[in-house]
C-alpha cells in the first residue's frame, strides 16, 4: 500500500527510453559553459571589487573546496544515478520532492533576469556596428552631462570643454565628480536610469527589442533540446578564452593598469574579518558555479550511468575558478586605468552595481585599434557567455516539469518551451522600464541568496542522513567504477552543512537593504524581495505536509509513512541496478 502511494506522489519517473548527450566532451563543454558565464565576467569583478579586492580570493577559494565542489560532485552524482529531472530526482527521498519545487523556481526567477542583463549586451553589440566613433567613446551626445570625462585630468564639464582644442573656457569650474563616457552611456542612454524604484518611468523600446531577440535566440537553440546545445558548446565554452587573453594583453599596455592589478591581488587583511565578506563569497560560489539549481541535476541526467562524474565535478570547478580569477585580472587592469584617467582611487573608479562590466569593458574597447571590430567580438562573447548559462537555467526548468507532468509536458517540450519563453519575455519588460535596474537589483538580491543556501543545506542533509551517505557511496562507485574517498561522506554530511549553516546565519545577522546607484531600496520592495524568498523555500515543507497526506491512510501510523517517505521508492535509480538489487535480494530470501 504505501509503495503504491510513494510512487503516486512520485510521478514522472522515466517510462521511456532518455534522450543523451552526442558524447561527454559535449556534456562537459555545456557544464563549462553553464558554470562560465556572466557570473565570471560581470558579477565575480564587482563582488571583489565591492569586498576590497585581493581579500576577497581567500573566502572564495575557501568555499570553493568546502561548498563548491562537494555540491557540485553530489548534484552530478545524483542528476545521472537517479535519470531524472531536479523535480522527480527526489524520488530517492519522496518526503522531500519540495526541494526541487524550490530549485525550478529559483531557476525561473532568475531567468527572468538574467536575460535582461544579455538583452543589455545585444544592444552593445548593436552599437558596435557603426562606421562612427563608438556612441560611449565621447562626451558630446545628448545623454551626456557635464561630468562627462575622457582623458583630460582634472576632468571638465562638457559645457567647459572646446572640442577642437579640448582646452578650459574662461570661468569654468571642473567637475568634483566625474563621471566617464561609457558610465554615462549606461546609465543614461541604455537604461534611461530613474530615481528609484518607485518611479518605474515609460518603457525602453530598444530594451524591449533586445530582450525579444534574446529570447528568440535562447527558443531557437533550445528548441531541438540538449542534442543541438551539445554541438553549439564546442564554440562557445571554447571562444571567450581567446577574447579574454587578447583583451588582457591589450590592457596591460595603458597607464595605471597595473596598479589595478596589485589592489586585485595584495590582499586587505582587515577585510576578512567582516561578515558580509564571507557572505558575498559563500554567494559567488553559488551563482558562479550554478549549485543548488537543479541545472547540473539536469544536465547530468542526460548522461550516461557509468560516466565518471567525479572527474568531470572537478574539472569543470576549477576551469570555473580558474576563469574568476583570470577575468578578474582583465576588469581590474581596466578599473587601474579608469582611476588613472579620472585621478581618483581605485576603490573609487567605478560606482558598485552590476553595470560594471558595462562600463570597465566597454572603455577599454574605445582604446584599441579598429574599436568597432574589438567592441563586437567583445559584446559577442558576452552574448555568448549569457545565453550558454540562460540555456541551462531554462533546460533545467523545462527539464524538471517534463518530467513531473511527463504525458502532459514532456510529449510536447518544444511546446512547453516556447510558452515557457513568453511567459518569461512578458515578465521580462518590467525591466525594460527607466526602474527596471531596481527591479534586477532587487531579484537578484533575493531569489539567488539565502534560499540557495538553504536548498544546498536541505540537499546535505537529505543526501547525507534520510538517503544515507554509504547508500550514496554505494550508487557513486557502480557509476564510477571504484570506491570513492571517505572525505566526501564527511564533506556531505558535516563539513559543507556547517560552512552553509553559518554563512546562512552571518548573512541573515549582517543584513542590510539593498541599494542602487546610493538609493536604499524602500521597505515595502525589501518586504517583496523576502516574501520571495519565504515562498521558494516554504515549498519544502508545504510539499512535504502534501505528501504525507496523500500517502497517508488507516492502515498505517504517520510515522510509518513518514519513514516510508523518506526511503527511494521502486522506481529510483538505473534499471540495471534495480534489476541486480532484487536478483540479490531474492537470492538471499531462497537461502533464508
Amino acid at each position: 500500500m504505501c509503495a503504491e502511494k510513494a510512487t503516486s506522489v512520485s510521478s514522472g519517473s522515466q517510462g521511456e527510453e532518455r534522450e543523451s548527450w552526442g558524447n561527454r566532451v559535449e556534456f562537459l563543454l555545456s557544464c563549462v559553459g553553464y558554470a562560465v558565464g556572466l557570473g565570471n565576467v560581470w558579477r565575480f569583478p564587482y563582488i571583489c571589487y565591492k569586498s576590497g579586492g585581493g581579500a576577497f580570493l581567500i573566502p572564495f577559494t575557501f568555499f570553493l573546496l568546502v561548498a563548491g565542489i562537494p555540491l557540485f560532485f553530489l548534484e552530478l552524482s545524483l542528476g545521472q544515478y537517479g535519470r531524472s529531472g531536479p523535480i522527480t530526482v527526489w524520488r530517492c527521498a519522496p518526503l522531500f520532492t519540495g526541494i526541487g519545487y524550490c530549485m525550478c523556481l529559483v531557476c525561473f526567477v532568475v531567468s527572468l533576469y538574467y536575460n535582461v542583463i544579455i538583452s543589455w549586451c545585444v544592444f552593445y553589440l548593436y552599437h558596435s556596428f557603426t562606421l562612427q566613433p563608438l556612441p560611449w567613446a565621447s562626451c558630446h551626445n545628448p545623454w551626456n552631462t557635464d561630468s562627462c570625462v575622457l582623458h583630460t585630468s582634472p576632468p571638465m564639464p562638457v559645457s567647459c570643454r572646446d572640442p577642437l582644442s579640448n582646452s578650459t573656457s574662461a570661468g569654468c569650474n571642473v567637475t568634483k565628480h566625474p563621471k566617464s563616457a561609457a558610465e554615462e552611456f549606461y546609465y543614461n542612454n541604455v537604461l534611461g536610469i530613474s530615481a528609484g524604484i518607485e518611479q518605474w518611468g515609460s518603457f525602453q523600446p530598444h530594451l524591449v527589442l533586445c530582450l525579444l531577440l534574446a529570447w528568440v535566440l535562447v527558443y531557437a537553440v533550445l528548441y531541438k533540446g540538449i542534442q543541438s546545445l551539445g554541438k553549439v558548446s564546442y564554440f562557445t565554452a571554447v571562444f571567450p578564452y581567446f577574447l579574454l587573453s587578447a583583451l588582457l594583453v591589450m590592457a596591460l599596455t595603458l597607464p595605471g593598469s597595473w596598479d589595478g592589478i596589485l589592489f586585485y591581488i595584495r590582499p586587505e587583511w582587515g577585510r576578512l574579518l567582516e561578515p558580509a565578506v564571507w557572505k558575498d563569497a559563500a554567494g559567488q560560489v553559488f551563482f558562479s558555479f550554478g549549485i543548488s539549481w537543479g541545472c547540473l541535476i539536469a544536465f547530468s541526467s542526460y548522461n550516461n550511468v557509468h560516466n565518471n562524474c567525479l572527474r568531470d565535478a572537478v574539472i569543470v570547478s576549477c576551469l570555473d575558478w580558474l576563469t574568476s580569477l583570470f577575468a578578474g585580472f582583465v576588469i581590474f587592469a581596466v578599473l587601474g586605468f579608469m582611476a588613472h584617467q579620472q585621478g581618483t582611487a581605485i576603490s573609487e573608479a567605478v560606482s558598485e552595481g552590476p553595470g560594471l562590466a558595462f562600463m570597465a569593458y566597454p572603455t577599454i574597447v574605445t582604446k584599441l585599434p579598429l574599436p568597432q571590430l574589438w567592441s563586437a567580438l567583445f559584446f559577442a562573447m558576452l552574448v555568448i557567455l549569457g545565453c550558454d548559462t540562460q540555456f541551462a537555467i531554462v533546460e533545467s526548468v523545462v527539464t524538471g516539469l517534463s518530467d513531473r507532468f511527463p504525458s502532459v509536458l514532456r510529449r510536447h517540450k518544444s511546446l512547453t518551451t516556447l510558452a515557457l519563453c513568453c511567459v518569461w519575455f512578458v515578465l521580462g519588460l518590467t525591466m525594460c522600464t527607466s526602474g527596471g535596474l531596481f527591479i534586477l537589483v532587487l531579484l537578484d538580491t533575493y531569489a539567488a541568496g539565502v534560499n540557495l543556501l538553504i536548498v544546498g543545506i536541505a540537499e546535505l542533509l537529505v543526501m547525507s542522513w534520510a538517503y544515507g551517505g554509504t547508500r550514496l557511496s554505494e550508487d557513486i562507485e557502480f557509476m564510477i567504477g571504484r570506491p570513492v574517498s571517505r572525505l566526501w561522506p564527511t564533506m556531505w554530511a558535516f563539513v559543507t552543512p556547517f560552512a552553509l549553516a553559518f554563512v546562512l546565519v552571518v548573512s541573515l545577522l549582517d543584513y542590510s537593504r539593498p541599494s542602487v546607484a546610493g538609493q536604499v531600496f524602500p521597505i515595502w520592495a525589501d518586504c517583496i524581495g523576502w516574501s520571495l524568498v519565504l515562498i521558494s523555500t516554504s515549498l519544502i515543507p508545504i510539499t512535504a505536509l502534501v505528501n504525507i497526506i496523500q500517502s497517508q491512510d488507516t492502515s498505517t501510523s504517520l510515522a510509518e509513512n513518514i519513514k516510508f517517505l523518506l526511503k527511494p521508492d521502486e522506481t529510483w535509480g538505473p534499471t540495471e541496478r534495480r534489476e541486480k538489487k532484487i536478483f540479490v535480494e531474492d537470492k538471499l530470501d531462497h537461502y533464508v
